[in-house]
């Protein structure tokens, strides 16, 4: 145990992360999914690599942490690490990509790309452009958090 509170939650980290590294997460997180919308502890780390942040999700907070560390040992343990790359864009248009040799997404590696005019904008997007129906249930979720399936307890994703 390392001591270190995660920001917002009363979870002492159980790994070790480096000092500088922020860490934020909390118990009732919402993750807004066209599978179906659920809630969940999460914790989040932002490392020193621009353009990044992790995040594990799980049903406790510990769980949560665990998810993120696997993924911070990942990120290091790349053979590209720190510069990471080549990266692939999968499904974003925004300059967004994945390092190829860890998985770890990164914002602005990669040119800019027409979007798809087919595709489907995601709740989220639909909420922040001004679609009422989607703005009601992002803030419905919110309002009944503890009645959404949580991660972890039911097969909703």
């Amino acid at each position: 145990m390392t001591g270190r509170v995660i920001l917002r939650t009363d979870h002492a980290a159980q790994h070790p992360w480096p000092d500088d590294m922020f860490l934020q997460g909390g118990n009732r997180g919402i993750t807004f999914s066209a599978a179906g919308n659920y809630r969940t502890a999460f914790v989040e780390a932002f490392p020193r690599n621009p353009g990044t942040f992790l995040r594990g999700e799980g049903a406790t907070v510990a769980e949560a942490e665990d998810a993120c560390w696997a993924q911070y040992e990942k990120l290091t343990a790349c053979p590209a690490h720190p510069d990471h790359g080549p990266f692939e864009a999968r499904q974003y248009t925004n300059g967004a990509g994945f390092c190829t040799r860890c998985g770890t997404w990164f914002s602005k590696v990669l040119p800019v790309q027409p979007e798809n005019p087919d595709r489907t904008p995601s709740l989220m997007e639909r909420a922040f452009t001004g679609d009422g129906e989607a703005l009601t249930e992002v803030l419905t979720a919110a309002a009944d958090v503890d009645n959404l399936p949580q991660a972890g307890k039911e097969s909703n994703r």
